[in-house]
């Protein structure tokens, strides 16, 4: 048994779920109407037992959540949907990328209560660990290191770096 994140359910437009699986990395799998995954949400912490396939593709014989984010009183499904996003857009099919599990898990553990400064550099260092990242040893070192440096000065280098990251602009000065 294995713990996952749902990063899409295009379920029933499409008869796939992509998620993003602590030993597989970002798989997607088929599945039909009768199946416990076409009933996921987004965004769902889930148990599951995920089979890597002779052929290409991965089967999945069980699923449970166990987490779902839902409640707009208590989570911020913006800064949830742009972890997502992240995630789908950035990261690599079918590569185990330990860091980006690790922290999506630790993320979705301290969810409640975030204040935007936190998300900001939840968010830089999802990029960080993606490789897209803009050259700045301030910046690293916020993000890694010390976050306790915030100021309004660091405010405004988060946002800047983070639509760096977002546009993957090699032209950032």
């Amino acid at each position: 048994m294995s713990h996952a994140i749902v990063l899409k359910n295009y379920f029933p437009k499409k008869n796939k779920v992509t998620i993003l699986h602590e030993q597989f990395g970002k798989i997607n799998f088929y599945i039909d109407e009768k199946h416990q995954a076409a009933r996921l949400c987004t965004g769902s912490l889930i148990y599951c037992d995920v089979i890597k396939k002779q052929t290409s593709g991965y089967q999945c014989d069980f699923v449970d959540a166990y987490f779902i984010p839902f409640d707009d009183h208590v989570y911020d499904l913006y800064f949830v949907h742009e972890l997502l996003k992240i995630c789908l857009q950035f990261m690599p099919d079918q590569t185990q990328i330990t860091d980006v599990f690790d922290l999506m898990c630790k993320i979705y553990k301290n969810l409640a209560g975030l204040d935007r400064c936190k998300k900001n550099i939840y968010l830089l260092q999802l990029f960080l660990f993606l490789g897209i990242f803009p050259e700045n040893k301030k910046l690293y070192q916020i993000v890694m290191q010390d976050d306790s440096l915030h100021n309004h000065d660091t405010d405004q280098l988060l946002e800047k770096s983070l639509n760096f990251c977002w546009n993957n602009d090699l032209n950032y000065s």
